[in-house]
């Protein structure tokens, strides 16, 4: 059974990733501030981790390959977003947003790769967003941390291209997940219109893609950034 390790896995798009894997045959180990959820899934590996802690990740690493083997796919998905003027953002907002969007994928990435290296074989899947590409008023760090995590992607695809390990990000829309909470209904319609088709994602389309991204239908697929935005960005 192939290994998934993703972070942020019980609500969202993570969660609608643990639920697709775990139900395509996958052993996955999620990791997540507060470890298994109320609603957790039977058979998933749940780990308290804090992804902006390098040793931490590390080490709850080792513990999910000692637990369940060699890691196949990782999935860096938790995010977190601080809306408001750029002159407004503390020193604190910045840390927390960087060291969690951007660190979170970095901590886990170093953590993994060399369990990659050595099978000679992996996938790294990371959640971006469209606004890392366009940015977004009121969401200066948010933008900035997703655009930082494509750029990393791609010099990380190129990188371990040659180890048989691709690298890949989806770039969703606005999408149906707690984050979309801090809109309010009209910005919600605003958004609907602006899209071509006319609605907000859902987390399970996300994840679908992701699992496309990890097959080997998608062998020949490195260092992109796949967009999934209902046509918002065309």
């Amino acid at each position: 059974m192939p290994h998934l390790l993703i972070s942020g896995g019980t609500r969202g798009i993570g969660r609608a990733c643990v639920d697709l894997f775990a139900g395509q045959g996958f052993k996955v180990s999620s990791l997540s501030r507060y470890g298994r959820p109320d609603d957790a899934i039977e058979g998933v590996d749940y780990y308290a981790c804090d992804i902006r802690d390098f040793e931490n990740v590390k080490n709850t690493v080792i513990c999910a390959i000692e637990r369940s083997g060699n890691i196949d796919v990782l999935i860096s998905n938790a995010g977190i977003s601080v809306t408001g003027l750029a002159q407004d953002m503390k020193y604190q907002d910045y840390r927390d947003v960087i060291d969690t969007n951007f660190g979170g994928l970095f901590n886990l990435a170093n953590a993994v790769i060399p369990n990659m290296v050595g099978q000679k074989k992996g996938v790294i899947l990371a959640v971006s967003s469209m606004w890392g590409q366009t940015g977004a008023s009121c969401e200066s760090l948010y933008s900035a941390s997703k655009g930082a995590v494509d750029s990393y992607v791609k010099a990380l695809a190129k990188e371990l291209g040659s180890s048989g390990i691709r690298v890949n990000a989806v770039s969703p829309g606005a999408t149906e997940t707690d984050m979309m909470k801090c809109f309010g209904e009209d910005d919600r319609r605003a958004i609907c219109e602006d899209t071509p088709l006319g609605r907000l994602g859902e987390p399970e389309e996300i994840a679908k893609a992701m699992f496309f991204l990890q097959s080997d239908k998608a062998s020949f697929i490195t260092g992109q950034i796949i967009g999934i935005n209902g046509g918002y960005l065309i």
